[in-house]
């Protein structure tokens, strides 16, 4: 049996509540981390547009709790805040990336061919359309469009009946690619070169 307090008798006072780990911060931390590491894998970065808010939002419910710790939830609030930086750098490089190849395979390139000869002479050049052939006598020059990626090619035989001077050039844009040149009987001159630029 227990005895009655005294008059002056007060009660043990309660003891403070013990500080305790907090869910909240917990999840901010977690989403946090898995949110930095996709914000730097590309194409698969989008996930970071999902989790690094969600672990602001467990981030600041995690800080405003009452009794307990703070630095799960200051943590998972950093990592979501930088995943989110990370995923729109890492997402606007991708894209300027694909925009500069996409530039780059639609550009249109001026193909010049350029042919100098002192006799007769045959001209063999690549289209887009196949290869096309021609008899000339005297200089030659044909200009030709291509987009993209294109692999250009002129050859220049003599007419094997006399002593000849043959020249080709190819030009890309303005820009001498190929030159080459061959003389005598049997004089041939072979050019190529490439419209990526």
């Amino acid at each position: 049996m227990t005895e009655p307090l005294g008059p002056y008798a007060q009660p043990a006072p309660a003891a403070p509540a013990p500080s305790k780990g907090s869910g909240f911060g917990t999840a901010a931390l977690v989403l946090g981390i898995l949110a930095i590491v996709f914000s730097i894998i590309p194409i698969v970065g989008f996930v970071a547009f999902l989790l690094g808010p969600l672990a602001i939002i467990f981030g600041v419910i995690g800080l405003t709790r009452k009794f307990s710790k703070k630095g799960t939830s200051a943590a998972g609030l950093i990592l979501g805040v930088l995943s989110v930086i990370v995923a729109i750098i890492v997402t606007a490089i991708i894209g300027a990336a694909a925009q500069s190849v996409s530039d780059s395979v639609n550009k249109e390139h001026k193909i010049e061919y350029v042919v100098t000869v002192s006799g007769k002479a045959h001209v063999s050049y690549w289209t887009d359309g196949g290869t096309s052939n021609e008899d000339i006598t005297a200089n030659w020059k044909k200009d030709v469009t291509a987009k993209g990626f294109n692999l250009s090619s002129l050859i220049v035989t003599g007419d094997y009946t006399s002593p000849t001077n043959v020249t080709c050039e190819i030009l890309v844009d303005g820009q001498s690619v190929s030159k080459n040149s061959g003389s005598g009987t049997t004089a041939m001159a072979s050019c190529t070169g490439s419209s990526s630029k």
